[in-house]
């Protein structure tokens, strides 16, 4: 698997260089700037890095642009137009957009006679591992123009899928966000008011006031130790997720909470088996695919679990690509994978578990505000209820004490 190296060189003239390129090896990095008459002072691997994301998709992913640009591609080369003529044609964009100086660099490195896709794989976050081997090898087998044709199609489906969680989550999120607000509001500043008024007739505050204007106080005056404690928390985290086991560690226990976990697994396994297919469909041997797959899928436990499978695979033990040996997979996503596998038919049984999968997170996420109702009305009741006693029943209290 192509790995990311950073190197520094010196020219003829004495001049130091440095970069970044993309290899499966360190020795290839060196072939590579001795290509270029350049000497190397250092080469260092760059570690994989993984944005995090609560769904698995990665932030930064230019979707739009690049399904316009496999789409464009594909097309012109159908037409006949060699790469080199179809790329000068392609502009997604603005002239100057990142993507478009990415298209321009790849241009400039097949002049100078790379390949397509060792063109590409020197721009990682633009074309990701999984694209840049498809398309290396459709070029090996002739069906460069089949497989930009399943990216672009692929591509569609996964900005589908993230624009569905968006969707699906935006009401919820809102909803939770505004009655935080409406806390925070009432805490701060409407319970002083009410006390104040409170204190002028010496009457009993009971116990939901009480509680109300000590949260007040707690807030009021220990402010930056709250502010230091989220700062603190934030960057717990940080380190957490920079540490491959701290990472596994928060993985699986996304996958476990209720409705939002099923859906990340859906939503990760629908994306592995869109690029596993395409993976396959090219002409890349099973295992080799997987252990590729398994460093590409976001969620962590979700990637081990490929791995898992790729092994199984090495060994011979395709009997035990069962629910009983995965802990998070689908149990349907496991049998298709099998049968596929013993009938011969793995493609077609990838792309129907990538459909199952992909329409089974539009519909959670369609009717995700029906599902998580009855605990936002539940969480709204205890707010009103609490807030309603916290400020009438006082009333009571002055009325007996004006009766008194």
């Amino acid at each position: 698997m192509s790995t990311q190296y950073k190197y520094t060189a010196l020219t003829k003239e004495g001049d130091r260089r440095s970069g970044i390129l993309n290899a499966d090896h360190r020795d290839r990095i060196l072939e590579l700037l001795l290509e270029r008459d350049l000497t190397p002072i250092s080469i260092d691997e760059i570690p994989p890095k993984k944005s995090f994301s609560l769904w698995g998709f990665r932030k930064r992913n230019y979707y739009d642009q690049a399904i316009a640009f496999t789409s464009h591609l594909s097309t012109l080369y159908k037409a006949g137009i060699p790469i080199l003529r179809a790329l000068s044609l392609i502009k997604i964009g603005k002239a100057g957009s990142p993507f478009n100086k990415a298209l321009e660099q790849v241009r400039t490195q097949i002049q100078a006679g790379k390949s397509l896709s060792e063109a590409m794989s020197e721009i990682s976050e633009l074309f990701p591992n999984v694209c840049v081997h498809s398309i290396a090898a459709g070029e090996e087998s002739g069906k460069l123009d089949i497989i930009l044709d399943e990216q672009s199609k692929m591509l569609e489906k996964e900005l589908e899928l993230v624009r569905s969680l968006k969707s699906g989550l935006r009401y919820p999120l809102i909803v939770m966000g505004a009655i935080v607000s409406a806390i925070f509001v009432l805490i701060m500043f409407v319970v002083p008011k009410f006390v104040s008024f409170y204190d002028q007739f010496r009457a009993e505050l009971p116990l939901p006031t009480r509680i109300l204007i000590g949260v007040h106080h707690v807030f009021s005056h220990y402010w930056p130790l709250f502010l230091v404690g989220i700062i603190i928390i934030i960057v717990a985290i940080r380190q957490l997720l920079a540490h491959p086991q701290g990472r596994r560690w928060v993985d699986r226990n996304l996958l476990k909470i209720p409705i939002f976990g099923n859906l990340i697994i859906k939503g990760n396994v629908a994306r592995f088996t869109m690029m596993f297919h395409i993976l396959f469909e090219s002409g890349l041997p099973i295992v080799h695919s997987l252990e590729m797959l398994s460093e590409s899928v976001p969620n962590t436990a979700i990637g081990a679990e490929v791995k898992k499978m790729a092994d199984l695979l090495k060994s011979g033990q395709d009997s035990k690509i069962t629910k009983k040996e995965f802990e998070f997979f689908p149990e349907m996503a496991l049998q298709m994978i099998t049968i596929g596998l013993e009938s011969g038919s793995l493609g077609n049984m990838l792309k129907q578990i990538s459909e199952y999968l992909s329409k089974e997170v539009q519909y959670t996420t369609r009717h995700l505000t029906a599902i998580l109702e009855p605990f936002m009305t539940l969480v709204l009741g205890i707010f009103v209820l609490i807030m309603a006693l916290a400020i009438f029943l006082p009333m009571w209290n002055i009325v007996k004490v004006l009766n008194s």
